[in-house]
C-alpha cells in the first residue's frame, strides 16, 4: 500500500508541474502567438448549451488539432490565414463540422453538440485507413464504446468481450494456467488482435495471446471485424479482428488517479498524464493490478485460478510539425509476477516492452502517406528460489514495419501497402528449448468505390508471402446498400490463408516432462483455407437499432492435434478433412428519451466438429448478452446506473479415449447452462470526483471445477468499489 501511494503523490506532484508548465503565464503565450501569427479559436457546448471538455477538434485534410479544456474552449494555431473546414467530435453525439479562418485577432466560434440517437456515428478505423462513420463501413464492424466500458467497469479484457460478443467463451488452459477465447466457435489462433492496429507477440494460453497484457484502464475503445473480411489486417484471422484502441491526450491538460477495489477479485490503481498542447501531445499511464489466488473443488475435481501482480507503464509522444507533416511514437513496459504454483520451485515472471513510430504525410488534398515500425519483445522467465537464477524459457520478437497508402480521387478510395512480420520465437516446447526464425510480408490493395449514394463496394486483394509457403492471394469483397434511410443492406465473400504457426511446426514437447506421452510439430503442414461468407440486415428508425448478421466459413487443411496411433500416446499436429462455422448474431437496442439506453444481443452458433459421428464441439450454440444503462445529470451532478448480463446454453459434447485394448471410446459430457449479471452504480461530483459501486456475480453463480476448459470458474460473488479523481477538472484546466 505504501508503493500505492507514493505512486499516486509521485503522479499527483508530476500533474501540478505539468500544469505549470503548460500553462506558463502570459509570457508563454505571447511567445506562441508571435511563432504562429493566426489562430482558430472556438468553445464546444452540448445541447443545453453547458462546456465539453475533451472534444476533440480538428481541421479536416490536415494534420492540425486540439482538445477543449474543462470550459469547453480550444485554440489551434497556424502559420498562414486561410480557410479551413472544422470538424468536432465528442463520444455519444454527432460530430459538426463547420468552415471557419484562421486570423490574427480571431472570434470565437461556438460549436453545439447534440447527442446521437444511435452508435452509428461512430468513426471506425479497423476496416481501411480511412475513418468514416460505422454506418457508412461496407465491413460489418462491432464498436466497444468507452461509455460501455465505464458502464461494466470490468477487471479483465476477458470479461469485458464476454459481458460484449455474444458467441465469446473465455476458457481456462489447465496447462499454462492462463484463459483462452474461443468466439462462435473459432479458437484463439483464428483471432488476430491488435493494440492501435498494431500485432502483439506472446503466447498466454496454447495458441492464444496473454491477455493480462491489456490493461482495461488505457483502453479508449474496442473495433472487431468478423471473420478475414480485412484486406489491410490480414488473411490469417480467419476468425475475425479485435483492435483495441488505446487512449490518448484529448484536452490541454489531462490528469486522472482511477482506484478500484474488490478485495480478493482484484484491485487496481491507475495514474494518467496527458498534455496536448499547440503541437505536442504527450500521454504517460501507470497502473497497478493484483488478484489474489482462488481454488475451486466439487465431484472429485479441483481447479486453482492463480493470481497476478502486475505493472504497466504506457508513453505515447506525437509532434505536428506542419500542415503535412506529423511524428508519434510509442513505448510500453508490462510485468508480470505471477502467484507461485503448487509443488514448483520457482516463480514465473512475463516480461513484455514494446516501441513504435509512425510517421503521417499528407502529400495532397484527400490522399496519406504512413510509414510505421513496432517492436515488440515479450517473455518468460523463472525465478529458482534456491539458485537465486532467473532463466528464459520462451522469448517471442515481432518486428513490423508497414507502409501504407490511401487516396481519394472522386467517388473512389485507394489504399495500398506493404507490411512486414519478422518473428522470432524461443519456446520450453521446442527440443533442447531452441528456437527458429521466420519472415513473412504481404502487398495488399484496396478500392471503396461509392456507385451512388445509396450503393457502396469495398474490393480487395492481398498476397501474403510465407519463407515456407511462398506466396499465397486472397481476394476480399464487400458490398452496402443503403435500401431506405432506415434500412441497410451488407454483404461479404472473403478468401483466409492461416500459414501454421512456428509452434505448429516444429514443437517436441515432453507433455509434464514424465515420458507419458509427447506432442510433435509437423513441418508437412499444409496451410489453412477457408471460403468466407457474410450478410446482415440493419434497420435504425429514431432511437431503434436492429441488426441481424449471418456468417458462414468453410475450412480446408484444418490444423489440429491427433493421437499418432503408433501404439503411444504421443500426439501431433495434422491437416485434418473440412471442417464449416456457421453463427447468426442479432442486435436490438432502444434509446429512450430520458437516459436509458437498452441493448440485448443473441448469437447461434453451429461449429462442425464431429469424429467418427460425435461432435466433439465446445462451443455453446445459443448465447446472449444484455446491457441497459441509465444516465442523468441533476444539478452539477451526475448518477449512472448499469445492468449486464450474459448467458449461454446447456449442451452436450462427447471426448475420445482409449480403453485397455486400444480402442477408442467415446464419453458424453454435458455443460449446465450459465448466467452472470453485474450491477454498476456512480455519481460525478463537481471538482471531478466520481464514485462507483458494484456487484460482480450479482446472483452468485458458481462454476464447477470440472468445468474450467470451457469457462474459467467464477466463486461468486464480489462487491467493487471505484474511485476516480479528474485532476484535470478540479484544477479547471
Amino acid at each position: 500500500m505504501k508503493n500505492i501511494i507514493s505512486l499516486f503523490s509521485l503522479l499527483l506532484t508530476v500533474a501540478l508541474t505539468t500544469t505549470v508548465f503548460a500553462n506558463g503565464g502570459e509570457g508563454d503565450n505571447d511567445n506562441n502567438a508571435r511563432r504562429y501569427r493566426y489562430a482558430i479559436k472556438g468553445v464546444v457546448v452540448d445541447e443545453y448549451d453547458q462546456p465539453m471538455p475533451g472534444a476533440t477538434v480538428r481541421l479536416v485534410g490536415t494534420t492540425f488539432g486540439a482538445g477543449t479544456n474543462s470550459n469547453g474552449e480550444f485554440i489551434i494555431r497556424l502559420d498562414e490565414t486561410k480557410d479551413y473546414n472544422l470538424q468536432v467530435s465528442f463520444m455519444g453525439y454527432d460530430p459538426q463540422t463547420t468552415t471557419v479562418t484562421a486570423l490574427q485577432n480571431p472570434v470565437t466560434t461556438q460549436v453545439k453538440l447534440r447527442p446521437s440517437t444511435n452508435v452509428l456515428n461512430d468513426v471506425v478505423i479497423t476496416g481501411s485507413f480511412i475513418e468514416k462513420p460505422l454506418k457508412e463501413a461496407p465491413v460489418i464492424t462491432r464498436i466497444i464504446s468507452q461509455k460501455e466500458i465505464q458502464a461494466l467497469n470490468p477487471m479483465t479484457i476477458e470479461t469485458l468481450l464476454q459481458y460484449e460478443l455474444p458467441g465469446l467463451q473465455i476458457g481456462y488452459n489447465s496447462m499454462s494456467q492462463q484463459p483462452q477465447i474461443t468466439y462462435q466457435g473459432m479458437g484463439g489462433e483464428y483471432m488476430l488482435f491488435l493494440i492501435d492496429g498494431e500485432r502483439v507477440s506472446g503466447e498466454g494460453a496454447d495458441h492464444n495471446v496473454d491477455f493480462t497484457r491489456f490493461n482495461v484502464d488505457d483502453i479508449e475503445r474496442i473495433e472487431v471485424i468478423k471473420g478475414a473480411q480485412s484486406t489491410i489486417y490480414g488473411s490469417n484471422a480467419l476468425g475475425g479482428v479485435i483492435n483495441i484502441i488505446t487512449k490518448t491526450a484529448n484536452r490541454p491538460i489531462t490528469a486522472n488517479i482511477n482506484a478500484r477495489y474488490a478485495g480478493s477479485n482484484g484491485q487496481k490503481y491507475t495514474g494518467s498524464l496527458g498534455l496536448k498542447k499547440d503541437r505536442l501531445t504527450s500521454y504517460s499511464s501507470l497502473t497497478y493490478r493484483t488478484r489474489d489466488t482462488y481454488s475451486i473443488g466439487d465431484e472429485g475435481a479441483s481447479t486453482t485460478v492463480y493470481g497476478y501482480n502486475i505493472w504497466d507503464f504506457t508513453q505515447k509522444l506525437g509532434y505536428t510539425c506542419n500542415e503535412k507533416l506529423s511524428v508519434d511514437l510509442k513505448g510500453t513496459y508490462y510485468r508480470n509476477q505471477r502467484d507461485i504454483r503448487t509443488g514448483r520451485l520457482f516463480q514465473e515472471y512475463y516480461v513484455d516492452y514494446t516501441f513504435s513510430g509512425k510517421i503521417k504525410y499528407l502529400p495532397a488534398a484527400g490522399q496519406q502517406i504512413t510509414v510505421g515500425y513496432i517492436y515488440d519483445n515479450y517473455k518468460k522467465d523463472n525465478h529458482y528460489f534456491r539458485l537465486d537464477s532467473t532463466y528464459t524459457n520462451y522469448r517471442n520478437i515481432k518486428q513490423t514495419p508497414r507502409l501504407d497508402y490511401s487516396g481519394k480521387f472522386g467517388d473512389h478510395t485507394i489504399s495500398a501497402g506493404f507490411e512486414g512480420d519478422i518473428e522470432y520465437l524461443k519456446h520450453y516446447m521446442m527440443k533442447d528449448s531452441s528456437h527458429v526464425r521466420n519472415q513473412a510480408y504481404a502487398l495488399f490493395a484496396q478500392e471503396d468505390w461509392n456507385i451512388a449514394d445509396e450503393l457502396n463496394i469495398v474490393a480487395g486483394i492481398r498476397a501474403d508471402y510465407h519463407e515456407k509457403y511462398h506466396w499465397h492471394v486472397t481476394p476480399k469483397i464487400s458490398a452496402m446498400w443503403h435500401a431506405f434511410d432506415f434500412l441497410t443492406l451488407r454483404a461479404g465473400y472473403a478468401r483466409g490463408f492461416r500459414s501454421p504457426s512456428l509452434k505448429e511446426l516444429y514443437q517436441e514437447y515432453d507433455m509434464g516432462g514424465l515420458g507419458m506421452f509427447m506432442i510433435h510439430g509437423n513441418p508437412d503442414l499444409k496451410p489453412e483455407t477457408s471460403n468466407q461468407y457474410s450478410a446482415s440486415v440493419e434497420f435504425n428508425k429514431g432511437g431503434f437499432h436492429a441488426s441481424s448478421t449471418f456468417t458462414y466459413g468453410r475450412f480446408k487443411n484444418k490444423i489440429v492435434n491427433m493421437p499418432l496411433n503408433d501404439g503411444t500416446s504421443d500426439m501431433q499436429y495434422v491437416n485434418a478433412e473440412n471442417a464449416r462455422a456457421m453463427a447468426v448474431e442479432s442486435i436490438l437496442r432502444y434509446r429512450f428519451g430520458f437516459g436509458l439506453i437498452m441493448t440485448g444481443s443473441y448469437a447461434y452458433t453451429n461449429d462442425y466438429a464431429k469424429v467418427d459421428g460425435y461432435d466433439a464441439s465446445t462451443a455453446r450454440p445459443h448465447t446472449a448478452t444484455f446491457n441497459a444503462i441509465y444516465s442523468r445529470k441533476f444539478g452539477k451532478i451526475g448518477f449512472n446506473c448499469s445492468l449486464n448480463g450474459q448467458w449461454s446454453c446447456k449442451f452436450d459434447t462427447y471426448s475420445r479415449t482409449e480403453d485397455e485394448n486400444g480402442d477408442y471410446v467415446y464419453n458424453k459430457k454435458t455443460y449446465d447452462a450459465r448466467s452472470l449479471w453485474t450491477l454498476n452504480t456512480g455519481v460525478t461530483l463537481p471538482r471531478g470526483i466520481g464514485l462507483n459501486f458494484g456487484v460482480d456475480n450479482l446472483f452468485n453463480y458458481k462454476d464447477k471445477a470440472a468445468d474450467s476448459s470451457l469457462q474459467v470458474p467464477q466463486k461468486g460473488i464480489s462487491y467493487i468499489g471505484t474511485v476516480n479523481i479528474n485532476i484535470a477538472d478540479m484544477f479547471k484546466l
